[in-house]
């Protein structure tokens, strides 16, 4: 399993402190254990570390925050650079490219990839790590993990799942419903739907093959010539919503 992160927004929700040229998840607003100053980019790759993800990991992010990812992680994270945002599918696909073509990885490699600044408790990153189980065993296209709601917020993204007194720990996605009113958010919340957390898992041969239909290069050196040819499109629409099976894994924490 691969995973990757991505690093791109100009980082403006906690403006005045985050800006175009610092992005909020490089401020040192956390406390480590020691009670030391982190930020939210620190704190994930600490927590990737100690699950033995790190050397897996690769951050998909602009030139201009290469520099403080490297000053705050470490020379060891692999970075992949967009030459221009695109939105996230040109920036997975960009990173999948990568992946395959340059270190020779198998087609067969679960890749996921998930926001660099979740604030999570350790056993999402656990619960990361069971979705390539169920992908080999669904046979799905598109495996995601859903944040069990704790109120019924406006603000994100529903996945409604098909469980049908399914016994796995996974289920099938019946649809989506993007920031509904809080009277349908609680009734999605009795349907058991789960909040969309931006996380997707997919094997390597997917996105590949999904490069392949759209007439573009799978090999990294000739799509980041055809980079700015690229559609600026969400892999959520690119992707997911063309996808013809979807499975879901909740976590809660």
């Amino acid at each position: 399993m691969r995973l990757i992160l991505l690093s791109g927004g100009s980082g403006k929700r906690l403006w005045p402190l985050s800006n175009d040229s610092r992005s909020k998840q490089f401020i040192s607003l956390l406390e480590d254990e020691y009670n030391q100053r982190e930020s939210m980019v620190q704190r994930v790759y600490r927590q990737l570390k100690t699950c033995g993800l790190s050397t897996r990991s690769y951050i998909a992010t602009s030139r201009a925050q290469v520099e403080v990812i490297h000053s705050q992680i470490g020379n060891d994270v692999r970075t992949i650079i967009e030459p221009e945002r695109r939105d996230t599918f040109p920036a997975i696909a960009l990173a999948a490219s990568y992946i395959y073509s340059m270190e020779s990885v198998s087609l067969d490699e679960t890749i996921v990839v998930l926001p660099v600044d979740p604030f999570v408790e350790d056993h999402f990153l656990t619960k990361i790590q069971e979705i390539e189980a169920c992908l080999q065993e669904s046979q799905a296209d598109i495996g995601l993990l859903g944040v069990k709601p704790i109120y019924p917020s406006e603000k994100y993204g529903y996945i409604v799942p098909k469980w049908g007194g399914n016994t796995s720990p996974y289920a099938s996605v019946s649809h989506f419903e993007e920031k509904p009113s809080e009277a349908r958010a609680a009734e999605l919340i009795q349907q058991e739907a789960l909040w969309n957390c931006g996380v997707f898992a997919f094997r390597l041969e997917y996105i590949i093959n999904h490069l392949i239909s759209m007439n573009l290069p799978v090999h990294y050196e000739q799509l980041l010539k055809r980079y700015n040819q690229m559609k600026k499109i969400s892999f959520d629409y690119e992707v997911v919503e063309k996808a013809d099976k979807i499975i879901v894994l909740p976590y809660d924490g």
